[in-house]
């Protein structure tokens, strides 16, 4: 055989062996199963990040699963109606998880609270106060017996919802430290409106969850701005209820519709560290039946700057100072014939800048601690009234 035979054989030889090579790759690769497929957005493995909720999804069950995920950060709903017939556990991942309603219609079957976490006792809460939420952009939610449930977080945001027939409260944040409630509507609710508390009840005694005590389960500096309130005809609670927490501030707020218990009412009872509350420019367009405004202090510093009261009644005060403390009252263009104020026998009063009727303490002031007697006089600051 030649030299040129040789090479010619072995070309050959070497091309068919590539050929036989590749047939043998691509038989392969044929039989390699295809990845399953999944639906976008599905919530079936513990490393998703972004959780989609679409109109005819079973809300419970993705919840359930989305509840016990590690890393999720945002949860997306649709546009569309829903019917949610059992609690929607919220995550907890130690860090920023975002509920997107995205415009989404939530709707309760039967007396749940909508979207809900609640430790089991003080050691959990302290760890799952490193989750905070941002829940925002839901067109409605519609029933139940709470729209929000929340209990322990820092710097949770509810925003631009409206909660329609709640029979409990709209919202109810408990331990939620330095938190936000903003742009909220709250139409026909039963009972309360949006409720600020610590775990433990100053009326009841009743512990929300193993451990508590009145000055570790606070909602401290927690703000709740551009909110209105709607009562319902025989509501039987408070718009905005604010208990054994400081640093709260109610800001460019309402209340209005059928008469409830009270517009405001601010507790400090057996709590020692909450002592200041603010409210600012407040409008009121109903009577409440027990008073309007009402403040339990514990030494604490009450600030009211700005109020609108509409009405007034000769049945139930428009401010009622429950017991003796620090109070600033300011900026009150207008006190209504009939409005009038009940009081503990010696609080520490500051008036600035209200109308002269306001400070009339002989006419429109009730010494409820001693009745009969005026309010102590030595304690009360009227400062400048309003002439104009």
């Amino acid at each position: 055989m030649t030299f040129k035979q040789v090479i010619l054989y072995t070309t050959l030889l070497l091309i068919v062996l590539m050929g036989c090579a590749g047939a043998v790759v691509r038989k392969d690769a044929e039989n390699t199963p295809d990845a399953p497929h999944r639906r976008a957005g599905a919530a079936v493995e513990n490393s998703a990040s972004v959780i989609t909720i679409r109109p005819g999804d079973d809300v419970g069950a993705r919840f359930r699963e989305i509840a016990l995920m590690k890393t999720v950060k945002q949860i997306n709903f649709e546009p569309g109606d829903y019917v949610i017939s059992q609690s929607l556990e919220l995550p907890r991942t130690g860090s920023l998880v975002i509920v997107n309603g995205q415009g989404a219609n939530l709707k309760a079957k039967g007396a749940i609270d909508i979207f809900r976490s609640i430790p089991t006792d003080q050691s959990q809460a302290m760890i799952w106060n490193k989750t905070r939420y941002l829940i925002h952009d839901f067109g409605r939610i519609e029933g139940g017996s709470r729209g929000v449930f929340i209990g322990s977080s820092f710097n949770t945001v509810i925003r631009n919802i409206e909660f329609i027939g709640q029979s409990t409260a709209a919202i109810d944040l408990v331990f939620c430290l330095m938190s936000t409630v903003e742009n909220i509507l709250v139409t026909n609710v039963g009972h309360d409106g949006i409720v600020l508390r610590s775990a433990v009840d100053s009326q009841t005694g009743k512990h929300e969850w193993k451990g508590t005590s009145f000055n570790n389960s606070q909602c401290n500096h927690t703000v709740v701005q551009s909110c209105r309130v709607y009562n319902k005809k025989e509501c039987t609670g408070t718009s905005f209820k604010i208990l054994q927490s400081t640093g709260v501030r109610l800001l460019d707020c309402i209340s209005e519709g059928w008469p409830n218990e009270h517009a405001v009412f601010f507790d400090a009872e057996k709590c020692t560290t909450a002592k200041l509350f603010s409210i600012e420019n407040f409008h009121l367009e109903h009577v409440p039946t027990n008073g309007a405004l009402c403040f339990r202090s514990n030494g604490s510093i009450v600030t009211v700057d700005g109020l609108y009261l509409q009405v007034g009644s000769k049945t139930s005060p428009s401010i009622w100072i429950m017991n003796n403390g620090n109070y600033v009252f300011k900026n009150i263009p207008w006190w209504p014939e009939g409005a009038w104020v009940k009081s503990s026998n010696s609080p520490y009063v500051v008036i600035e800048q209200t109308r002269a009727s306001f400070a009339d303490f002989k006419n429109n002031w009730v010494n409820a601690e001693k009745p009969g007697q005026p309010i102590y006089q030595p304690y009360l600051d009227v400062k400048r009234k309003l002439v104009r």
